[in-house]
């Protein structure tokens, strides 16, 4: 009996172990599983950044892609219109330069804008001789791109070199840059492609580009506190603020102490006749009555 009841509780016990051991690894696989969804590195956080990004640059997007090519530099080269088009399109290339589809836009972060361009063309169209001269540009030299909005993006060239027709690396992307590639034929047999490389160095927001607004901006607006003003800078106003005649002020009597009273002027009357006194008739004399005179005190009795 008592074994049987030491073996009823060991059995409680391993069993509660078990499950409270059972309860920590469940906890624990819903942790790793909570960490792996939510982590610095983890898939959603990752599509959640994405997201905010792809939002914001399609903010920054101008409706049209359609660009002018200016480069001071270069004798026919002054906006010159840039259609986005495949690269086998060769209608983009006569209405003046073609930004070869698929790479980047001066809008976009770490872009390769990649533009093409005739450098004979044809006769008559905008294409003719645009980038004849794209081989002198050398380090140093300015290159301007503007967008729909009149956002204008300043370039500076820093390489020009030749490739072959098939080297397609130019068009990618450079890590940690945004630049600009200009291409054309070499001469006489067009085999090879003169290649400069412009990096971006300046910005100017068009009037048709959203404004940047600061942080301050967000949050509330400014309040306006009005500043003090001397009272000597106040103006006048002509028959208002002219200083009033200075008048003397009345003492006013103390309390306590009577008003001085004026006497008030009389007139003259005429004067009233003076009639005589009448003597007032002596009586006879009365003779003077004697004062009492006080009683003696009575004399002592003799002592014997």
């Amino acid at each position: 009996m008592y074994r049987s009841r030491r073996r009823e509780y060991g059995k409680r016990r391993r069993s509660r172990f078990a499950s409270a051991l059972t309860l920590l690894v469940v906890i624990g696989g819903l942790g790793l599983v909570a960490y792996s969804l939510l982590g610095e590195n983890s898939p959603l956080t990752k599509a959640v950044e994405n997201a905010t990004s792809d939002e914001e640059v399609a903010d920054s997007t101008p409706a049209e892609t359609t660009l002018k090519l200016t480069v001071p530099d270069m004798e026919r080269v002054s906006d010159v219109t840039v259609l986005d088009a495949p690269y086998d399109d060769e209608s983009a290339l006569d209405a003046g330069a073609q930004h070869v589809q698929d790479t980047g836009f001066p809008w976009e972060d770490e872009a390769n804008v990649f533009i093409a361009g005739h450098r004979l063309g044809y006769f008559g169209t905008d294409s003719y001789l645009v980038f004849w001269d794209l081989d002198k540009l050398e380090d140093g030299d300015e290159v301007f791109l503007t967008d729909s909005e009149g956002t204008r993006y300043t370039y500076e060239v820093y390489e020009n070199f030749v490739t072959g027709p098939y080297d397609w690396s130019v068009t990618e992307p450079v890590s940690g840059k945004n630049i600009v590639t200009l291409q054309t034929c070499t001469l006489p047999d067009y085999s090879e492609r003169i290649i400069v490389h412009a990096e971006l160095t300046e910005v100017e927001p068009g009037e048709g580009a959203a404004p940047e607004e600061d942080e301050q901006e967000r949050d509330e607006p400014p309040q306006y506190e009005p500043e003090p003003v001397p009272v000597e800078q106040v103006p006048l106003v002509p028959g208002l603020d002219e200083p009033l005649p200075e008048e003397p002020l009345l003492e006013e009597p103390l309390l306590g102490e009577p008003l001085p009273e004026e006497p008030l002027p009389v007139e003259p009357g005429p004067a009233a006749p003076v009639q005589p006194a009448e003597p007032i008739p002596a009586g006879p004399a009365q003779p003077a009555e004697p004062l009492l005179a006080e009683p003696a005190p009575p004399a002592p009795a003799p002592i014997g």
